[in-house]
């Protein structure tokens, strides 16, 4: 049976997804699986504070509620990685080649982002009550401002249908959080490290003692980027505690 993305709730505007369903759940009893979705976002939110601007009526943006109250907050980045692969394995079958999933949760086509995932979650005595998993997705925008930011049509080369690409994405988002419910937390793991950015690979980084070349090998339990610098010392970094240069 199908739950996520049954219940649908369309907003014209709004300023963030995430936002609409904190007050939803305030307010209200919401089945889980329900997906908020708007198609102009005003004052989107993503990682380390930043904003994530989007074109009106380009793109997907929305937010879905989970209720994983079997999920420890300090192994919440499961489902960082649950949303990350269920977006990578869903524009996968659209791009074979050339796509990652950047540390923590953003989506990368080379080296240019296609995507970025912002979740906030209710905690109830050391579990996850409810988790807000929002999405913004770059899908038939053709310009940005910045350089490094891309599109699933510009990839591509043609428009797609926003409401059959929500409904395959929410399609592997429920197959994949079926399996974390189920515990196959090792399947979801070596996904993510399949696809990650970088990863062994010799590359520049930025920490708070200076720049360093060092290679990614993979993440930790809690979700921390684990780096092997040039000198043979393994470091572990937080979001925000480490940059990618080059």
């Amino acid at each position: 049976m199908s739950f996520v993305g049954e219940n649908i709730i369309y907003k014209a505007t709004c300023g963030s997804t995430n936002t609409e369903a904190m007050k939803l759940l305030s307010a209200e009893n919401v089945p889980e699986g329900t997906v908020i979705i708007t198609d102009n976002q005003t004052n989107g939110r993503g990682q380390r504070a930043n904003t994530w601007t989007s074109e009106p009526y380009k793109n997907l943006t929305f937010s879905l509620i989970l209720y994983p109250t079997w999920v420890m907050i300090q192994n919440s980045f499961l489902l960082n990685m649950l949303t990350a692969i269920s977006i990578y394995k869903t524009l996968n079958t659209y791009i074979p080649n050339g796509l990652f999933v950047k540390w923590p949760n953003d989506i990368y086509y080379q080296n240019k982002k296609i995507g970025g995932v912002l979740i906030e979650n209710l905690i109830n005595q050391n579990k996850i009550k409810t988790s807000i998993i929002g999405i913004g997705l770059n899908i038939n925008q053709t310009t940005f401002s910045l350089t490094n930011i891309t599109s699933l049509s510009l990839v591509c080369g043609h428009e797609f249908n926003l409401s059959s690409l929500l409904t395959q994405l929410t399609d592997t988002i429920q197959t994949e959080y079926v399996l974390l419910a189920q515990g196959e937390i090792d399947i979801l793991q070596k996904d993510y490290l399949a696809a990650l950015y970088w990863v062994y690979e010799q590359r520049t980084f930025q920490d708070k003692a200076g720049y360093f070349q060092g290679v990614i090998q993979g993440v930790d339990a809690i979700g921390r980027l684990v780096v092997q610098k040039e000198n043979g010392q393994i470091a572990y970094y937080e979001c925000k505690e480490i940059t990618f240069i080059a």
